[in-house]
């Protein structure tokens, strides 16, 4: 078996909100976080800023995707977790919605955590261990007007999640689903969607249910959803 005492995980759409946060704890909580993301200077800049390895990965490109992951291996080790963090948001009437806009959220929340997790599972599967993370979203647990893409990108990830979860456990690898609230990050902004955040839970309050979740590796989480107290007014 691999020598897994160093505990790399990488975390996508690491350069704000949740991802950024759990670079944070991850660091503190004595793993070795890797930072990926889109944007090449925000990777630069915060990989320098915080001391940890960070790649450029942009998860809808399945030939960049795996070049990085390959490079990651390369670099550092063997992969023990992936945090699949990366995910945009589209919100309003389906007619409105380009078909360009639909296969970006397709490409990005989907078919990126599913061929990041396919770039990934294998070596863990052979070392007998190692877990992986999906950020899901309690749009993926309830149906409401006005998220018909963002939330069929979700609910396809939950049943991901749920059949790899039953497949691999007994192969030594979690596999577990985090299905957060509404959060205070610039998810909704980037969309051009205006929302009150006051309600939601903080990023650093999400990324410190995710490390208890991760810590022990005799436990499997299942389907695990958080909100702030404030978001049930």
């Amino acid at each position: 078996m691999a020598n897994m005492k160093r505990k790399n995980i990488i975390v996508t759409g690491a350069t704000s909100g949740i991802g950024l946060a759990l670079i944070h704890h991850l660091q503190d909580a004595g793993y070795s976080p890797i930072l990926t993301g889109r944007n090449p200077e925000k990777v630069a800049d915060l990989s320098h800023e915080i001391g940890v390895p960070g790649y450029q990965l942009d998860v809808s490109d399945e030939e960049q995707l795996t070049k990085t992951v390959t490079q990651i291996k390369a670099d550092h080790g063997p992969v023990w977790g992936l945090i699949n963090n990366a995910g945009i948001w589209l919100e309003g009437d389906f007619t409105t919605h380009s078909t360009k806009d639909i296969r970006a959220v397709i490409e990005t929340n989907t078919l990126g955590t599913m061929l990041m997790t396919h770039a990934v599972l294998p070596d863990m599967v052979s070392m007998g261990r190692g877990t992986i993370f999906n950020v899901v979203s309690t749009g993926a647990l309830y149906t409401r007007k006005l998220i018909s893409v963002y939330a069929a990108s979700k609910w396809a990830i939950r049943g991901f999640t749920g059949c790899l979860e039953m497949e691999y456990a007994p192969k030594g690898v979690r596999i577990m689903g985090f299905y957060p609230g509404k959060v205070n990050s610039n998810m909704y902004e980037t969309a051009g969607i205006d929302r009150n955040l006051d309600v939601a839970m903080t990023p650093e309050q999400a990324a410190e249910m995710i490390i208890v979740m991760l810590k022990d590796e005799s436990m499997v989480w299942s389907h695990v959803s958080g909100r702030s107290i404030q978001d049930y007014v």
